[in-house]
């Protein structure tokens, strides 16, 4: 299943280029806006299945720009009951045979975007109640500067609601590409805020008109 809504990425390239020239390094942002994922999803036909742990876990699209990846990762309480939520996805890359990949997921994604308002932050404790929904963002970049250390490909996503909990495989849209840098950054959950209701359409409050009566013949 894919998350819909795409993530605006704003990063920094470094430039340079020739023999004679010196390579001159841009700055990068300090402040990356990564707008907070959807939590709506597509994929194959047919109503969701609700594990047995209650919680439903959902990969949204991948949006790129400029080396920066950044997806969405959204918690569903699809069960009867309510959910504690505390801290990070626990994370794990898995490769295309579902093997542990060499990959070291941080706690956090600012090492990997730098600061990123609504992401930044320790993980704050939250209930959901049934059908309330919680995300979090995953987030890489796309480098290869590294020649000792192969590309990095990672085909599935061992994810779990937090350490120790029971962990779904979840299948991105594409293979995610490390590069050479073999790390992944995860921010906390955060809850996912119910629409407001749609307020009601208040009567008119225009005065009643009258007709005048017909002249007598």
């Amino acid at each position: 299943m894919k998350l819909t809504r795409g993530l605006l990425v704003t990063v920094a390239l470094l430039a340079g280029c020739g023999v004679s020239q010196p390579v001159i390094t841009q700055p990068r942002p300090s402040v990356v806006d990564l707008p907070a994922p959807s939590l709506s999803v597509t994929g194959t036909p047919g109503p969701p299945t609700c594990p047995a742990s209650g919680v439903r876990l959902e990969l949204g699209v991948v949006d790129a720009a400029m080396g920066l990846r950044a997806m969405g990762l959204g918690m569903v309480n699809c069960g009867g009951a309510p959910y504690r939520v505390s801290g990070y996805p626990a994370v794990r890359a898995l490769d295309e045979n579902r093997a542990a990949l060499d990959v070291r997921v941080l706690d956090g994604v600012t090492g990997i975007t730098g600061s990123l308002p609504g992401r930044d932050g320790p993980p704050e404790a939250f209930v959901l109640r049934p059908g309330e929904r919680a995300s979090a963002l995953v987030a890489w970049r796309n480098k290869y500067d590294d020649t000792r250390r192969p590309p990095v490909e990672v085909a599935y996503l061992s994810v779990a609601p937090r350490a120790g909990g029971k962990a779904q495989v979840l299948t991105p849209e594409g293979p995610l590409d490390l590069g050479s840098t073999g790390r992944l950054g995860v921010s906390p959950w955060r809850p996912v805020p119910e629409p407001a209701p749609a307020r009601p359409t208040p009567p008119s409050t225009a005065p009643a008109t009258s007709e005048p009566p017909p002249p007598l013949p």
